[in-house]
């Protein structure tokens, strides 16, 4: 089925202390990235049946870029052509892979799967489901928290007081950063906190526009909708005030970032961190969208403009955060639908389940590719049709190391992840 790199990918075993400061960075790639053309075999054996079942997909062996990794069975991997920093990243040891992780509701196999006995994700192959999944970590429900809101509804109270939300966001409200108690608070990539136009600003009318808005945040409403908001919005306005006067005085540093949305993003989180001892803020998540991988047709041009996008990004997010010195304290991860299937539909790939995500940083134990890459095989029973492999890891075992790496303790992992203890015993005092 496949070859297993066993181990833990964090290079700390305990969380660091409560005083430290750590953050999770998700990137999600929106839309089902096909990732079996990121992470591809490179021995020459299995790389000859991964162009075999890709055909028309399949990248040229002369042009991929080998790994400096060898796996169980003499396995040899190389990443896509436009993964150049990637590759650098990995091999320098500050990068690894997940291999073929996906939804999970338990485990399953092919022989449950057809026999129909195993509980499934819900929408199984659906953009709106799994992307949902991939938040939730929650597959056999639709529920309205995600992982990091969970995550933040057990240390946020445990923190001290901050003007914003430890879960930060800068592409909008997600389902991964909402909790029961704690919500996301958005950044805009480009200028930070977002504020009302014209408020107390220099423009003109701003002092007539600044007394009349005043005066409706201080108005005494008796309906409770109105009272409500009034007092939400005068808050947002006062925590958008003190996040500027702190982003004013971030570090600036040498490590450049590019001009793309994905970049820029970045680039403002590294901008947060610097000043994260000025927000109070000893614990944080950064989320952030980059759409545009439903690759239905023309896969190999469209990953050609996209992939170096995403491997530039994060090596200028290394480098600032090693220029901060807390590449160690911050966590970068990918997370996206669904991967897509190995064969082709004579123009790109259609929609899968299990695919490859990579996690980044200095408490990573880079330079592997964990979990079980899949023989790229049409006679693979973990093949549920077109190439969509059962995943071998699920999410839940992702999240959990993540989760306690940050300091989510063993005790609050099965809030955190409902379903962690049908992949993880929470009480084995050992990593997933």
């Amino acid at each position: 089925l496949a070859a297993t790199q066993l181990g833990t990918f964090s290079r700390v075993a305990q969380a660091a202390p409560a005083t430290d400061y750590q953050a999770l960075v998700c990137i999600l790639l929106a839309g089902g990235a096909d990732s079996f053309n990121m992470l591809l075999p490179y021995d020459q054996n299995r790389y000859d049946a991964y162009a075999a079942t890709r055909s028309d997909l399949a990248l040229d062996r002369n042009d991929v870029l080998p790994l400096n990794y060898l796996g169980p069975d003499s396995r040899q991997m190389a990443v896509h052509p436009g993964l150049a920093e990637v590759r650098d990243l990995f091999d320098g040891g500050d990068l690894a892979f997940i291999a073929n992780v996906g939804s999970l509701a338990e485990p399953t196999d092919r022989a449950s799967y057809d026999a129909g006995s195993v509980r499934l994700p819900l929408g199984l192959f659906s953009h709106a489901d799994q992307i949902a999944q991939w938040q939730t970590s929650v597959p056999d429900a639709r529920i309205a928290t995600g992982v990091g809101g969970r995550m933040a509804d057990v240390l946020q109270p445990t923190l001290p007081v901050s003007p914003i939300s430890m879960n930060i966001t800068l592409s909008g409200t997600n389902v991964f950063q909402t909790g029961a108690s704690v919500t996301s608070y958005a950044v805009d990539a480009a200028e930070g906190a977002r504020t009302i136009a014209g408020l107390e600003s220099d423009d003109e009318g701003s002092a007539l526009f600044s007394t009349a808005m005043n005066a409706l945040l201080a108005a005494d409403y008796d309906d409770p909708f109105r009272r409500t908001y009034a007092a939400a919005l005068g808050e947002s306005i006062d925590a958008a005030e003190l996040v500027q006067t702190a982003l004013g005085g971030a570090q600036t540093l040498n490590s450049t970032f590019s001009a793309s949305g994905l970049s820029q993003a970045l680039a403002q989180i590294a901008r947060i961190v610097s000043v994260s001892d000025q927000l109070n803020a000893p614990k944080q998540t950064f989320f952030i969208t980059f759409g545009g991988w439903d690759h239905h047709d023309d896969v190999i041009p469209q990953q050609e403009t996209m992939l170096p996008v995403v491997s530039r990004a994060l090596a200028e997010f290394h480098s600032a955060m090693t220029e901060l010195g807390v590449l160690d304290r911050v966590t970068t991860f990918t997370i996206s639908d669904f991967g897509r299937t190995l064969t082709s539909n004579g123009r790109g790939s259609d929609h899968g389940w299990g695919g490859n995500s990579l996690v980044m940083g200095g408490a990573v134990s880079g330079g592997a590719v964990y979990g079980s890459y899949p023989e790229i095989d049409p006679g693979n029973p973990l093949d549920v049709g077109r190439g969509r492999f059962i995943p071998t890891t699920s999410t839940d075992e992702l999240y959990a190391e993540l989760a306690m790496w940050y300091g989510v303790g063993a005790g609050d992992l099965d809030f955190v992840l409902p379903n962690i203890g049908r992949f993880y015993d929470t009480g084995s005092g050992g990593p997933p």
